[in-house]
């Protein structure tokens, strides 16, 4: 009986032996250089073996007809292969390189990110308050980047010869309705949101991606922080008033507000402007962010609140007498948003944002202007991970918002009332494709329904990048972008069609651990851009048959510790662009729009003095403006402006800082052209004055203490 076991034994391993298959092959990269050490192995075995120097493998297996067949390397894409058993025998194989490494080429089109973790990024978050003459404002510390368009009487972003209307800002992906301070004319309007809260900026300076519309130009995205990592309270005592911020710190949770009041009188009496104040600006503002941290996701939830007025007299080159000017704002802005992950390949986003502000004007207690907006944004987004080098982005958009416009006369039967509703919804997608380490390309549609002209656009955009080394890289992207025309033309008529710009743009980047250099050169092309004959404040025949260019390049340097201890950067930005709108009677440059922006910043920390020395010095060229006495429309220009600011930071304990700046510390008689009155004098001459900044210079003195419990934190970060 035991010899016939032993028989039927020796038979069945006699018949394994003669049923095994011998695979082998080689295993190589996309650049034909064999893959040493790789994992070969049939699934659903034990079947396998590992590459030798060569990258060739040999190894047995008792499988029969259809297997699937696995290759892994670290740093690679782990490939499949399904075939019949035959069929892996003396074969190459080619896998792919894995996109999700650091080194892999950047697919961004035009746009600057802050907070990322390179040793050297373009724009740091810290960069956004220690900026001189930035004075702690996000929009002040951007216009240091190419791309923008220096406005120091206006404050607001202008980019690539579009106005401030074609820049949009969004706070964590959702838009903000209202983003700036109210102010007047020679004085600069202010972000409204203090970047105390914000982890970082993405700014697109074009050809930005399709999860964002309704900007013609740039795109400002700011995102708050995620999770705190202390609880900690700051105190500021400034000259132009108090601060207030605190963090508070749980579990799962955590909640940081920040308050501040900002009262001008004192300032403006030890240092009287131009202008004649009744009541200097005076406003309180907070924000609060509240953040859940839940098993795979994060519940955040941003709220901020703005209330300011001021009074002066105004003189007009037209009037005899003063003006009595008079503007009282209030603006709320809320947003609530989830992230979440589904599985390993999917992640989820919602969000809400709710916005309103009103306006009242009152013009010599005869005329009262009242201008409200409301607003809500609400974003669904989703994102799927394919494969390793394939990447889908997609959701959709609802925008809804309201404008009313209520102007009345308390002496005369004057009294005018005008309301605008619409919403916008659209759907995005949007793919990155990694055909290798070194080369990928971006693919997006935008569809947008206009409710009320019932249009419909469908927006391509398309990125492809190349890396060029383990240092650079090229990048060239295409684009359209459709916005709606000014919310004051809609009151005329609401029946004006969306604007359009067409965007092309090459950029070559280099970046090692103490430089970064970005050259880029642009072409936008306008097209449906709104015309109308008469006066801003009463246009006529309004129609979309305007048009224009801007073209021009970009230069971006920033080298950290090139120079021991110091960190610069340089940006200059050259600007050709005209455009025939509203009611130009031709093709002209706006006066907005200057060909030539140059700034230099650097900041040095002295250890010595326990200080951080920064300087800013901006160069801008003269902008165009129309003189009535000369032949030609917008046919002067102004005088170069310039600009050297200077901020000094001295950390008087480690949790308590003396913040001093100060602007144009040259003092230099900086003017923007001129303007002229509407009739000329008996002599058949218009009259015109130089337009000057209310303010020559700015100064700031600040006192900051930080209270936390590990004693050591400072808001040297935040200054």
């Amino acid at each position: 009986m035991k010899k016939a076991w032993l028989l039927i034994i020796c038979l069945f391993l006699t018949a394994s032996l003669f049923s095994q298959t011998r695979l082998s092959g080689t295993v190589l990269n996309k650049s034909k250089e064999a893959i040493i050490g790789a994992n070969v192995y049939i699934d659903g075995t034990y079947d396998g073996t590992i590459t030798d120097e060569k990258g060739q493998f040999s190894f047995e297996t008792t499988a029969t007809d259809s297997v699937v067949f696995v290759i892994s390397y670290i740093g690679y894409e782990t490939m499949y292969f399904s075939g019949l058993v035959a069929s892996f025998q003396d074969r190459n194989f080619t896998i792919k390189e894995a996109f999700s490494v650091m080194n892999a080429v950047e697919v961004s089109g035009s746009t600057f990110k802050a907070g990322d973790n390179s040793k050297v990024s373009v724009l740091k978050p810290l960069d956004i308050l220690t900026t001189a003459g930035s004075m702690g404002d996000v929009m002040a510390a951007l216009q240091t980047l190419p791309g923008t368009q220096s406005n120091p009487e206006d404050g607001r972003l202008f980019v690539r010869g579009g106005d401030a209307r074609e820049s949009q800002i969004y706070v964590d992906g959702l838009r903000v309705f209202s983003p700036y301070s109210r102010t007047i004319g020679g004085t600069p309007s202010r972000g409204r949101y203090s970047p105390m809260l914000f982890k970082g900026v993405s700014f697109s300076t074009g050809g930005y991606s399709a999860g964002f519309g309704q900007a013609l130009s740039g795109v400002l995205d700011m995102n708050t922080i995620d999770q705190p990592t202390d609880t900690e309270t700051n105190i500021s005592l400034m000259t132009v008033g108090l601060g207030l911020g605190h963090t508070m710190l749980g579990d799962r949770q955590s909640l940081s507000f920040n308050t501040s009041y900002v009262n001008l009188s004192a300032y403006n009496w030890l240092v009287p402007g131009r202008a004649d104040w009744i009541k200097p600006y005076r406003a309180f503002s907070g924000e609060a962010v509240y953040r859940y941290k839940t098993e795979n996701g994060l519940f955040k939830s941003y709220w901020a609140l703005d209330n300011g007025n001021f009074s002066l007299y105004q003189q007009d080159i037209d009037s005899t007498s003063p003006q009595k000017i008079a503007i009282s704002n209030n603006n709320w802005y809320g947003n609530s948003t989830y992230r979440t992950t589904i599985g390993d390949h999917h992640s989820f986003y919602w969000g809400l944002s709710v916005g309103r502000n009103k306006d009242f004007i009152d013009l010599d207690n005869q005329q009262n202007v009242d201008q409200q907006l409301n607003g809500w944004h609400s974003r669904l987004g989703l994102k799927t991970i394919v494969k390793d080098h394939f990447i889908l982005n997609y959701g959709l958009d609802w925008y809804q918002q309201t404008d009313d416009f209520l102007n009345h006369s308390n002496t005369e039967e004057f009294f005018v009332d005008s309301k605008v509703q619409r919403s916008i919804s659209s759907a995005f997608i949007e793919s990155d494709y990694f055909l290798s380490k070194d080369l990928a390309f971006k693919a997006g549609l935008r569809l947008e329904h206009h409710s009320i002209t019932d249009e419909v656009q469908l927006s391509p955009r398309v990125t492809l990048a190349q890396k060029l080394g383990e240092k650079g890289q090229i990048s060239m992207a295409y684009g359209q972008f459709y916005q709606e025309v000014d919310q004051n033309l809609l009151f005329f008529d609401q029946e004006l069609y969306q604007e359009k710009a067409s965007h092309y743009l090459l950029n070559y980047n280099w970046k090692n651990e103490k430089n970064i250099l970005r050259l880029e050169g642009y072409y936008k092309d306008y097209d449906g851009l709104v015309q109308f004959d008469g006066t801003e404040f009463f246009p006529e025949d309004l129609h979309n048959g305007g048009d224009g260019y801007a073209y021009g390049f970009d230069v971006f340097w920033r080298a950290n510790q090139v120079v021991r201890n110091v960190d610069f950067w340089v940006s200059y930005s050259w600007l050709e662009h005209q455009r025939q709108h509203r009611n130009f009677p031709t093709r002209a440059t706006p006066n907005f729009a200057t060909q030539h922006n140059l700034s230099l910043v650097s900041k040095t920390w002295i250890n010595k003095l326990r200080s951080q020395i920064g300087l800013t010095y901006n160069i801008i060229s003269g902008r165009p403006y129309e003189n009535p006495n000369t032949i030609g429309f917008l046919n002067e220009q102004g005088k170069v402006y310039q600009n050297l600011s200077m901020s000094w930071s001295y950390l008087v304990s480690q949790q308590s800082i003396l913040f001093v700046s100060a602007s144009n510390i040259l003092n230099r008689k900086n003017n923007y052209g001129y303007r002229y009155a509407q009739m000329p004098d008996i002599n058949g001459i218009y009259p015109g004055e130089l337009i000057r900044p209310n303010d020559d210079q700015f100064f700031f003195v600040g006192f900051f203490l930080t209270i936390s419990s590990d004693k050591m934190k400072n808001q040297l970060d935040n200054l």
